[in-house]
């Protein structure tokens, strides 16, 4: 069966080594071409280790970031409370931190009753 992972592959060939190194004896018309293979395996096993390591690296670093932005944003949201605090929640001065200021609620209108939709509007003509 052959292996579809790269690590599946790089494994397959290393027991293709092995056995041929064991057969050395009974294939040395095949020693030119083992020994290139040997060296080929020798170089994709060591980029394989480093680009693992890379991979932990990244996921270290990842991790990092994230635990960062989320102290930073904690903090930046302690700071804007603070600014608040000292600006005044509708001092214009908050928009120079990305602060919305509070301008007021916009009026709301009401909800008309059902009797005040179905009564004739003053000026209408009335129909009977």
């Amino acid at each position: 069966m052959r292996e579809k992972s790269r690590s599946g592959q790089l494994g397959e060939l290393q027991r293709l080594l092995a056995a041929l190194q064991v057969n050395q004896v009974e294939l040395p018309h095949l020693e030119t071409h083992r020994a290139q293979l040997d060296a080929l395996v020798g170089q994709a096993g060591d980029i394989f280790q480093s680009q693992a390591a890379l991979a932990a690296s990244k996921q270290e670093a990842s991790q990092k970031l994230a635990s960062l932005l989320t102290d930073s944003l904690q903090l930046a949201t302690v700071l804007r409370f603070s600014l608040k605090q000292f600006y005044g929640r509708s001092s214009e001065k908050l928009v120079e931190f990305g602060i919305q200021p509070f301008r007021g609620r916009k009026k709301r209108k009401s909800p008309s009753t059902p009797a005040e939709s179905t009564a004739p509007a003053e000026g209408a003509p009335r129909v009977d």
